[in-house]
């Protein structure tokens, strides 16, 4: 299916970024997985994917750092004379009342969940338009059109980039460049604290019961790295060749009918 591509993944280290890179080196493209964590770090993800067969390297990159993302994509056309995708995946959410809300995390979230997307994509589009054009997928979440209670930052950064993307399509498409955004719903990653090995067992009990009353038709409240990984899949592919714009749901149904409290 991307037999010969070459895509770049953000937040490629861990969570939906880990496994999006997995599934797209097992679909034939050339992984380079980025993060701002050091190459040994994400070694292990590499590792992964050359013993399923695939072809994948890492990279470090911090998304705040306009100089690392200039250096990242001109070694990946240096080495590889193109770049085909860029999924963005990397992310981070802190939470809490708005009136505790620290400057810092503020910052932070705003350059890492907008700033640093756009920031990628401005480097992105030369390259992409030498090579004859590529696909963009921004991932964005569901918290971007549900509100959430006590994540209005978090929502608003995840809001900016998935209308950027959506105002952006129009421009693009005169270089053959598709970008589209997905918003997930609850994934069990790390970056909310819903990976097993980091609940304690009142979290791991209340989660048993948000799953008892879960909208999904699978019965689980929590989706895994790999259900967005698929929809990434998709949109990067000749079959999303309809999608420009677009912001696709992937929340088990969340916003359209709401999951009552875990607790």
């Amino acid at each position: 299916m991307l037999d010969g591509k070459i895509a770049i993944v953000t937040g490629g280290g861990t969570g939906i970024g880990a496994a999006t890179a997995a599934l797209l080196a097992k679909n034939g493209a050339h992984v380079i997985v980025t993060s701002e964590l050091a190459v040994a770090a994400m070694q292990p993800v590499v590792d992964r994917i050359v013993a399923a067969g695939g072809s994948a390297e890492a990279a470090t990159c911090d998304v705040m750092d306009r100089a690392a993302i200039a250096a990242l994509f001109a070694g990946a056309e240096r080495a590889h004379g193109k770049v085909d995708i860029l999924v963005q995946s990397a992310g981070v959410c802190f939470w809490g009342p708005i009136e505790d809300m620290s400057a810092g995390k503020i910052d932070t979230m705003f350059g890492v969940n907008t700033i640093g997307p756009i920031s990628m994509i401005q480097a992105a589009i030369p390259v992409m338009r030498r090579a004859g054009g590529g696909a963009i997928v921004n991932i964005s979440s569901g918290a971007a059109v549900l509100g959430v209670n006590e994540f209005a930052v978090y929502a608003a950064t995840k809001a900016a980039i998935a209308h950027f993307t959506r105002t952006l399509a129009p421009e693009l498409r005169r270089s053959n460049i598709r970008v589209n955004s997905i918003g997930p719903g609850s994934v069990r990653t790390q970056m909310l604290g819903f990976t097993s090995d980091e609940l304690t067992p009142e979290q791991q009990e209340a989660m048993v019961r948000r799953e008892a009353r879960s909208v999904s038709p699978y019965g689980n409240a929590m989706m895994e790295p790999d259900d967005i990984a698929q929809v990434v899949l998709f949109l990067v592919s000749d079959a999303a060749r309809a999608l420009q714009g677009s912001f696709l749901l992937a929340d088990q149904g969340i916003s359209s009918a709401m999951l009552p409290p875990a607790s």
